[in-house]
């Protein structure tokens, strides 16, 4: 097998996962010392998302690393996790350095109240991501369609689907698509192709673990279970996925892409001013304003990508993404217990290597689970 990085990349090499963790303490002691309070998706942001770091010679932690030592410091007591109230009536949840003296205690009252007010106001937004996130698909299909795609919704141009065929799906896609191309060498159609698609605009870093992966897998599994001949491709869209995910994504059959922005509308009569401020004071420079006046699409995962892979994804889905359905039934499940999920998926890995091995797959890359001892016991 290759030699993958599961822990961070850039920074010093030869690094095991205990190494990593103490690189992130180090890190997080100094991000504190200097913000003095952040929210977790603050710190993500510095440490896992900023490629300044690079240009630098600083490493970027995966979140499993930076979940792990917020821990170890919390544990220890250099840095305190508080529940902030903000004048809003809300609650802003903090990471905040130990007080250390009254003229620091001052200061960091100070931040914890700046940072808590930003973060709520981040919050109130949010509500907001997942319509945003799903509308630049859409319209990113929308003018896609001259590629051969043709919307599954016969009520509204690539809105929801709960139904394909005879396939009652537990749970709406976001979107669907029919994908109709031609064979490269003859230029006779292809059949359709039965695109599924899940949008997560959030801030999540997604893993093989996570529900959210899924709840598409399982619906694409029962789509390819009622229907055996049609091509299916699963298809994830989110801001950020882990390696794991692509290595999960490629030995399974289905496509994960990541946007690296975060779409957002605001509410009516917001200022400016007010987004600025969490991309600059918290470090959240990929929020990306959706409006009639900032359209935004990613017409080229439509247009350059899955002409290009789609054939290749479904042969793999059919072959063994698809037979692995009571694995998807199982960890979609949000309710699972962290260790559960863990196992779960040491599970699914263990059956789709028997799957790849059945298929015939030549270097399936397998590397995708996370190992006990790579688990912080939390639910990223």
């Amino acid at each position: 097998m290759k030699n993958r990085s599961h822990h961070g990349s850039g920074g010093p090499r030869g690094l095991d996962r205990l190494g990593w963790v103490a690189r992130a303490e180090a890190d997080l002691r100094a991000l504190f010392e200097r913000e003095l309070a952040a929210p977790h998706a603050e710190v993500e942001a510095r440490l896992c998302e900023d490629e300044s770091r690079r240009r630098q010679g600083l490493p970027l932690f995966f979140p499993h690393i930076l979940q792990e030592a917020l821990n170890n410091l919390v544990a220890a007591g250099d840095i305190e996790k508080v529940q902030h109230p903000t004048r809003a009536g809300r609650t802003a949840e903090l990471y905040v350095l130990a007080t250390t003296g009254r003229g620091r205690r001052t200061a960091i009252t100070a931040a914890t109240r700046r940072k808590g007010l930003l973060y709520a106001r981040f919050l109130h937004y949010s509500t907001l991501f997942g319509a945003a996130g799903e509308s630049v698909v859409r319209d990113s299909l929308v003018d896609a369609a001259a590629h051969g795609y043709q919307s599954m919704s016969t009520h509204t141009p690539f809105g929801e689907v709960r139904k394909i065929g005879s396939a009652q799906l537990q749970g709406a896609l976001d979107s669907g698509a029919w994908l109709m191309l031609m064979h490269p060498d003859t230029h006779l159609p292809l059949p359709a192709q039965a695109i599924t698609i899940e949008v997560k605009n959030r801030r999540l870093h997604l893993y093989p673990r996570h529900d959210e992966v899924h709840q598409l897998l399982h619906k694409a599994a029962v789509v390819q279970d009622a229907h055996p001949e049609l091509p299916v491709v699963p298809v994830l869209i989110c801001r950020r996925a882990h390696s794991r995910l692509f290595w999960m994504a490629k030995d399974l059959g289905f496509l994960v892409h990541q946007t690296r922005r975060q779409f957002v509308t605001l509410p009516p009569k917001t200022e400016p001013r007010m987004l600025e401020e969490l991309r600059n004071e918290l470090a959240l420079t990929d929020l990306t304003l959706v409006s009639r006046e900032h359209p935004k699409r990613i017409e080229g995962l439509f247009t350059t990508t899955l002409p290009k892979q789609s054939r290749l994804a479904a042969a793999r889905w059919k072959a063994v993404g698809s037979t692995l359905v009571k694995y998807y039934a199982e960890l979609r499940d949000q309710r699972l217990k962290p260790w559960v999920r863990t196992s779960a998926v040491g599970q699914l890995r263990t059956a789709a290597e028997l799957a790849l091995d059945h298929a015939q797959v030549a270097d399936p890359i397998l590397e995708w689970a996370l190992e006990d001892d790579d688990d912080p016991d939390q639910d990223f």
